[in-house]
């Protein structure tokens, strides 16, 4: 049985001594880890604790159990491995969609300039079929004389 003189240290002393808040205390003693001696006095309730208890407390748990600080720092990590995970993969899609644009440009480019050679191609052609002179016996009706008198009027006053 644990004397009065094992309880000497108050609230404030035992946050120092295990490092915690005072909030963390109250905690414990609600989860039963700490076992403090309470007093009734005029300013309200004072808690005492045992040295050695908190010395027992203060060590770290062996028993492999992790609290929920440690949980919550795994969850991080475990987060932020995942973020890792899919920013390497997304950086991967981003590559093959480059490697797939890239290829389409090149298709396109190859396709501007097949349409450009037609394009010159067939205005070649068509210059050339005008600069060729009508066919004789394909004159149509009413033109033969028209034509005779409009080509003497411009050749002899030189209208264009």
């Amino acid at each position: 049985m644990k004397s009065n003189n094992d309880y000497k240290i108050d609230f404030a002393e035992a946050s120092k001594i295990l490092g915690k808040s005072k909030r963390t205390l109250s905690r414990y003693i609600k989860a039963g880890k700490l076992n403090p001696e309470i007093k009734k006095s005029q300013k309200g309730i004072k808690y005492y604790f045992n040295l050695t208890e908190l010395e027992n407390l203060k060590k770290p748990d062996t028993t492999g159990q992790a609290t929920r600080q440690n949980i919550k720092i795994d969850k991080n990590n475990d987060t932020l491995s995942d973020l890792k995970n899919i920013i390497k993969f997304l950086q991967e899609q981003l590559k093959e969609k480059d490697r797939q644009i890239k290829k389409e440009q090149e298709g396109q480019r190859k396709l501007t300039i097949m349409l450009n050679r037609e394009r010159n191609h067939t205005l070649l052609l068509e210059d050339r079929s005008k600069d060729k002179r009508p066919d004789k016996n394909d004159r149509t009706e009413g033109t033969t004389s028209q034509s005779k008198w409009q080509g003497w009027f411009k050749r002899l006053f030189k209208v264009e």
